[in-house]
């Protein structure tokens, strides 16, 4: 980045510093390309305006190192001005190219997305939290670039599996973990545990009968004792 490009980016409020993208930084002069989703703020009245962007493999390019390297998506952004702040309501919908994490085969992924983005006006330039900035008193524009690259990226699962591979039984782990804890198991070896743990109708018969000769052998024996 040359020395008079952070010049420029204060001016314009442009808040496209590498930091700004938090999965990847910039390519070197990508900065000129990103203009096209410059808005310029100074010269909207306090009211809802609505902007449309077509993401595709052009945008992602300009990142070094990006988690999505091609993808079409439609992104819808209403602004609303209000004294003293600006939020922004996003809708991304299309979809990426990813790389199966089993089979390294590529695949579609559907991406759908909606969040707010605010920002308040201020004495200087600070991130209050993901969503909510200060931008200084007098900027004139804001790109909401940084805002479309990370929200496609955060909407990436973690895991990524084609679309053919979720169709099989979940992971190795997960299985296994539902086989531990599935009561399946006892249903696998029924016939041994009614054997072990308890006895059968003949058994059952045969300890009625060892049960009813003991009360009678002791009956006749109290019987032939008890008298004087």
């Amino acid at each position: 980045m040359s020395q008079s490009e952070p010049t420029e980016i204060r001016r314009t409020g442009l808040q496209m510093t590498p930091c700004a993208f938090k999965f990847a930084p910039l390519r070197p002069n990508s900065l000129k390309a990103l203009r096209l989703y410059e808005i310029d703020i100074a010269s909207l009245k306090e009211k809802t305006h609505r902007y449309e962007y077509d993401i595709n493999d052009a945008f992602f390019s300009l990142f070094e190192g990006s988690l999505v390297e091609r993808g079409n998506c439609k992104v819808t952004i209403e602004l609303k001005k209000t004294l003293g702040m600006l939020a922004l309501n996003f809708t991304v919908t299309g979809s990426v190219e990813l790389i199966c994490d089993r089979t390294l085969e590529p695949f579609q992924e559907p991406i759908e997305v909606r969040e707010a983005v605010f920002y308040k006006f201020g004495q200087e330039e600070k991130e209050l939290s993901d969503n909510v900035m200060v931008i200084p008193l007098g900027t004139t524009a804001i790109n909401v670039a940084h805002h479309i690259y990370d929200f496609i990226c955060l909407a990436v699962p973690a895991k990524k599996l084609h679309p053919k591979v979720r169709a099989t039984p979940q992971d190795q782990e997960d299985q296994e973990v539902f086989l531990v804890y599935s009561t399946g198991l006892a249903e696998e070896f029924p016939q041994q545990e009614q054997e072990e743990d308890f006895p059968t109708e003949i058994q059952w018969q045969m300890l009625k009968e060892k049960f009813n000769n003991a009360n009678k052998f002791n009956t006749n024996k109290i019987n032939h004792h008890g008298k004087p």
